[in-house]
């Protein structure tokens, strides 16, 4: 097992990748890409606090706190059990599908 850091439009092919080859979701997809995904296709959308009409300065902006999984490599990597990042994006991954995902191994 190796660490994976994805960000951005790497992020989200990896997560679609992943739930494709290894949940076997066929259809997974991002509403990025796809406006008309089902819900259960959906595992990257858009931001629920973002306005996908009004894009210039909508992104997610300035220090966001994570909470790092306990005993996880980036826990270690930190030393911290919860760090603040700056981040930059209008995508993540679906929290309706994060469960499914984690379990499946990603």
């Amino acid at each position: 097992k190796n660490p994976f850091l994805g960000v951005c439009l790497g992020m989200q092919l990896a997560v679609i990748e992943y739930a494709r080859s290894v949940l076997g979701r066929k259809k997974a997809g991002s509403t990025e890409f796809d406006k008309h995904l089902t819900q259960e296709e959906q595992v990257v959308i858009f931001m629920p606090e973002g306005d996908a009409k009004k894009m210039g300065g909508t992104m997610r902006l300035g220090v966001r706190k994570t909470k790092l999984r306990k005993d996880s490599i980036m826990q270690s990597l930190y030393g911290a059990k919860v760090i603040e990042e700056r981040h930059r994006h209008r995508y993540e991954v679906n929290p309706l599908h994060v469960d499914a995902l984690e379990k499946g191994g990603l």
